[in-house]
């Protein structure tokens, strides 16, 4: 049974009239595609999403993962599905041909995850990790490892893993203590680590993991961090998995959501017999990992969204067919299905924009990373790698904490139905709530965004993020049908500039009273933006349905969304930004035990 359901017409607006994605066809990079190959390929995702990965969500929640002698067995259906993801070229549809790729641009990896992940999030995660351990090694590892590993991997026939957190370090990596031990032209690999997704399983005929150690005699800290190829069978002279290279799964976590996504404890060399090969330059392992780290905060931010959009293609369906309750208005006699309810359109409007808010947001910054990589343009190199820089935690929290609050409004759309496993929305609500937790909490996120995205290269990503949108609010203030809109966003981001400002001379003079309010001061920023791509949508749609002067719903509803989220939810950007910069000190004077 598939219960993916996805608005192509959606998608399609955001990527054709929208961004114009097939713009990128006209760089030298992909000369030899057109709009109609992207094309395409989404159509091509959306059916292999419906019919191979879709119905491996509710074959997952049923039968789980199981771990027995150290070992990890899945569903037998996603062993399958695993190997026709490899071989029909999904793991590797935007890498180098060179390596069995498609050569497809980057930002449709972002378009094809959306449509996975929201098919079936728990298995999604295998050949994600899988693309990033890959592209790591296509990044940084030398000739010799890239032909070992990754046409395998990008095959389908090995997975691939990102093993950082350990049980006395969490998300503070500097504080990791897995060793790694130099031995003739490899090293040895001693170390623990806990909560590696897809850390063990029976997909693949090797799982390669890509592993942060620390070399015997290295500086402390996070300048002694180095990046290692680490695979569960050791490759043999043919290119083959071979003796077994001690990395035992101790244990798998029992948790909320993801219950067909092993989360391994790993055990690297407990008998002193693994092995591992350095990748790209020794103590530079972290500033290599944040590829494939920046890469995940971004695709946390895509889950949140893709389970977001499915529950409320679900919890719509369910509006539209479920019968009960009397028209308010007696507009209809008898009873009416519950989409006529005031109540339940409210949150079916709300829940609308904040997906394809959402989904603009993320493939926006896709579209800036693709650019960055095939301008021939040094400013706009600079401007979209600026964005990119800006956007990452805001894609990676927003877009969880969102998502997640999605699933919950669509629960409350079915009544006692939602909580019920008779629909799957009650699924999607567990499993997206860890999206919030992955890759850095969001918190992190915060300060991340608060700190260093707003002070590196003197402000660059900040002020390129300003330019776009102040360009935009210049451009459409006096637009026929959503100047209002627009102008609130120009009063808004001017709001926020004054609180950008305050915070800034915080960062430094008063840190502790600066972190207090890193959190919702990215939600402020996060707001702007959807506001600005709903808008922009909605301006997009009310042109195209003023040329054709005929109704259109679908136009219709891009201008309700836009006019709708941008009223009810600036009011509450600006109140939180004037929270953002009070001078009271509870949070940080709070005695521990008077909490």
């Amino acid at each position: 049974m598939s219960d993916f359901k996805i608005n192509q017409k959606d998608l399609f607006f955001i990527l054709k009239e929208q961004l114009g994605y097939g713009k990128l066809c006209e760089f030298e990079r992909y000369e030899s595609l057109n709009e109609d190959a992207l094309d395409m390929l989404v159509n091509e995702a959306i059916r292999f999403a419906k019919g191979v990965v879709s119905p491996l969500n509710e074959i997952g929640e049923e039968q789980g993962v199981h771990w027995e002698n150290n070992t990890v067995t899945c569903p037998k259906e996603f062993k399958t599905a695993f190997k026709a993801y490899g071989e029909d070229g999904w793991t590797a549809a935007v890498r180098d041909p060179e390596f069995g790729g498609q050569g497809f641009p980057t930002m449709m990896r972002i378009v094809v995850n959306d449509l996975m992940y929201g098919a079936c999030q728990s298995f999604n995660m295998a050949p994600s990790l899988t693309h990033g351990a890959a592209h790591l090694i296509e990044s940084f590892g030398t000739d010799e490892q890239k032909q070992t590993y990754i046409p395998k991997m990008y095959g389908g026939e090995w997975a691939g893993t990102m093993a950082l957190t350990e049980p006395n370090a969490g998300s503070n990596l500097a504080a990791l203590e897995t060793m790694a031990y130099p031995e003739g032209d490899h090293y040895k690999i001693k170390g623990n680590k806990i909560f590696i997704s897809w850390g063990d399983h029976d997909l693949a005929g090797n799982i390669v993991h890509l592993a942060l150690a620390r070399i015997e005699g290295a500086p402390e800290g996070v300048r002694g961090i180095s990046l290692f190829i680490v695979p569960k069978y050791r490759v043999d002279e043919n290119g083959n998995p071979g003796e077994f290279n001690d990395v035992v799964c101790t244990g798998i976590e029992k948790k909320l959501g993801l219950h067909s996504s092993p989360t391994a404890a790993l055990a690297f060399g407990g008998k002193d017999g693994c092995i591992g090969y350095l990748c790209g330059k020794a103590n530079m392992g972290l500033a290599h990992m944040f590829q494939m780290m920046n890469a995940a905060r971004i695709n946390t931010g895509v889950s949140g969204m893709s389970m977001a959009s499915a529950a409320y293609q679900h919890a719509l369906d369910y509006t539209k067919s479920r019968v009960q309750g009397r028209d308010i208005a007696k507009r209809k006699q008898g009873s009416v299905p519950i989409i006529d309810h005031p109540d339940v359109r409210r949150m079916l409007l709300w829940m609308k924009g904040a997906v394809d808010g959402m989904r603009s947001m993320i493939y926006t910054t896709a579209f800036w990373a693709d650019l960055a990589q095939v301008t021939t343009d040094p400013e706009e190199k600079e401007r979209c790698t600026m964005l990119m820089e800006f956007m990452t935690p805001i894609v990676k929290s927003y877009c969880s904490d969102i998502g997640f609050k999605v699933c919950e409004t669509a629960m409350q759309c079915l009544g006692g139905y939602g909580f019920c496993k008779d629909y799957p929305i009650e699924q999607y609500l567990r499993d997206s709530k860890i999206m919030s937790l992955y890759e850095g909490t969001n918190g992190i996120q915060s300060t991340d965004l608060m700190g260093r995205k707003m002070h590196m290269n003197e402000g660059a990503p900040y002020k390129a993020f300003l330019k776009e949108i102040t360009d935009f609010c210049e451009k459409n203030h006096a637009h026929p049908g959503l100047g209002s809109q627009v102008r609130f966003l120009k009063d808004v981001m001017d709001d926020l500039q004054e609180m950008a400002r305050e915070m800034s001379s915080r960062y430094s003079a008063d840190p502790l009273q600066w972190a207090s309010y890193t959190y919702p001061a990215l939600m402020c920023f996060s707001e702007v933006i959807m506001v600005w791509r709903l808008v922009d949508m909605a301006i997009i749609a009310y042109d195209r349905a003023q040329k054709s002067g005929k109704k259109n719903d679908f136009f219709r509803g891009k201008v309700a969304q836009a006019t709708f989220f941008t009223d009810i939810t600036l009011p509450h950007t600006q109140a939180r930004a004037r929270t953002c910069t009070r001078v009271d000190r509870e949070v940080v004077e709070m005695a521990d035990n008077a909490f």
